[in-house]
């Protein structure tokens, strides 16, 4: 999940026309991604927050502090010079949020000086995302962004029942996120 949101990070950070470049440019540096993920329009942090409760009470006391800290709603990414400069090509930046994704052919749709709005395939979902998918993304500075990718999801059966509580073949699947930059140097963890 993390490489999914560093990728959309990277990629909505500096997803451009393939005629014009869109007028803010990311900052490199280490950024706040606050994300949300929703199946079948139901938020999943509740029950993902259920289940950390439940597996805390099977592990050794020694992992109870990486348990608590684990957060899926909230991760911390390092965006380097050369990532920032790499984005500046709209082609790669399409191929970075189609690899991250998993095998995805991905399309720009519109654009304005700020925002942009993509759609395309994906064959192999590494996020739970497969067939048909869209996007937008929308720049507030060089140091914020927004944005959201819908598809449609299949999810292993013990993970629908867990965070769904029913099975489906497929599902309806749409991530939210907000990233904030945060400074210059990037903290390692």
């Amino acid at each position: 999940m993390k490489f999914f949101w560093t990728g959309l990070l990277v990629s909505s950070l500096a997803f451009q026309a393939h005629a014009s470049q869109l007028s803010v440019a990311p900052k490199a540096g280490q950024w706040l991604i606050h994300t949300q993920n929703y199946a079948e329009g139901q938020d999943i942090a509740p029950r993902l927050e259920a289940i950390k409760r439940q597996a805390a009470a099977f592990l050794e006391p020694k992992y109870l502090d990486k348990l608590a800290q684990f957060d899926p709603s909230q991760l911390t990414e390092c965006l380097s010079p050369k990532q920032a400069a790499l984005l500046q090509d709209p082609a790669q930046s399409l191929d970075v949020i189609g690899e991250a994704l998993g095998q995805c052919k991905l399309q720009l749709d519109g654009q304005t000086a700020n925002s942009m709005s993509f759609s395309g395939q994906c064959e192999a979902s590494k996020q739970g995302i497969s067939g048909q998918v869209t996007g937008q993304v929308h720049y507030s500075s060089p140091t914020e962004a927004e944005g959201h990718i819908d598809g449609v999801g299949q999810f292993p059966p013990h993970l629908q029942l867990l965070l769904l509580g029913y099975l489906k073949s497929e599902l309806h699947v749409r991530h939210q996120f907000k990233a904030q930059w945060q400074q210059a140097q990037c903290v390692s963890k």
